[in-house]
């Protein structure tokens, strides 16, 4: 049908580009690499907030959120969650190289896999366990090549992220009907607020003050709102394999503006996450391109 491939079309173009706005957070990192973590957490979460807010009031506004803004009984669970991943986020790819944040993030399927099977009891498919234990092994080469290099606490704070994040999406599908704008926009809210507590305030000019407004307005902001009604409109499988190119784009923005070299160890694990990532996931394609 001709309308559905327009709306496919669309969905694609929206993901596609949410993936590619979100692996540019390594670029704003390194160009903001003067500045300390707290001050880069907190205008990052503050702006990205004010964004997603604005999005969830005109949504409101038209309608679409039918609770006091879409929220729910496990919302604030979810939201200090989103305050714990977008915190620990920010943290990481100031700390360590964008490959090591990218590659860890790139087990979130099986991170939630595994928090669902503990919370909800949902079963976990033989494929996915198998997986799952092929992209540990990646896991543990990356982390094996962080010990001495000054590198394991931003490999820590990116499985901390990891894990914030796959609680989020656990909880999500007890409560479906519940908005993300709502806990996304409160979380990044929250992360903000830390963040500006702890902050040695130093003088930003105005170009500071302009990447960090792009750094929150892209990856929090636009690339959440994007890709969430981009998945609307393709199937889920494809929305996570588009996602998995920010794994690579990431890591290549950062070695191609500053020569950013992850280390051979890093490549090595990155490539057996994501061939763990993809043959998981090439069943569901395979029957979503058949329908």
């Amino acid at each position: 049908m001709p309308g559905e491939k327009s709306a496919r079309r669309r969905g694609l173009i929206l993901v596609l580009t949410a993936t590619v706005l979100w692996s540019l957070a390594g670029l704003f990192a390194r160009v903001l690499a003067h500045l300390d973590v707290w001050t880069v957490l907190a205008w990052r979460a503050l702006l990205g907030s004010a964004s997603i807010a604005t999005v969830g009031l005109i949504e409101w506004r038209r309608g679409r959120l039918d609770n006091p803004f879409g929220f729910g009984p496990l919302s604030p669970v979810v939201a200090l969650l989103a305050m714990i991943a977008i915190s620990a986020y920010t943290a990481a790819v100031m700390t360590t190289t964008i490959a090591d944040v990218m590659v860890i993030y790139a087990t979130l399927p099986f991170v939630a896999a595994a928090i669902g099977w503990l919370v909800n009891r949902e079963p976990v498919a033989p494929r996915t366990l198998v997986a799952a234990v092929a992209a540990l092994a990646g896991i543990v080469v990356i982390f094996d090549s962080g010990l001495g290099s000054g590198r394991l606490p931003g490999q820590g704070l990116s499985a901390l992220m990891t894990l914030a994040f796959a609680g989020m999406v656990v909880l999500q599908r007890r409560q479906p009907e519940a908005s993300m704008i709502a806990v996304n926009a409160l979380g990044a809210l929250g992360s903000g607020i830390f963040g500006l507590m702890n902050s040695p305030h130093p003088p930003l000019g105005a170009y500071d003050l302009g990447v960090l407004f792009l750094f929150g307005l892209t990856t929090i902001g636009l690339a959440f709102v994007l890709f969430m009604e981009g998945a609307k409109l393709i199937p889920s499988a494809e929305a996570g394999l588009i996602s998995l190119l920010d794994v690579v784009l990431g890591p290549v923005w950062v070695f191609l503006a500053f020569g950013e070299n992850p280390g051979l160890a890093t490549l090595l694990g990155g490539a057996i996450v994501l061939g763990a990532a993809l043959w998981r996931m090439a069943p569901e394609l395979g029957r979503e391109q058949a329908h």
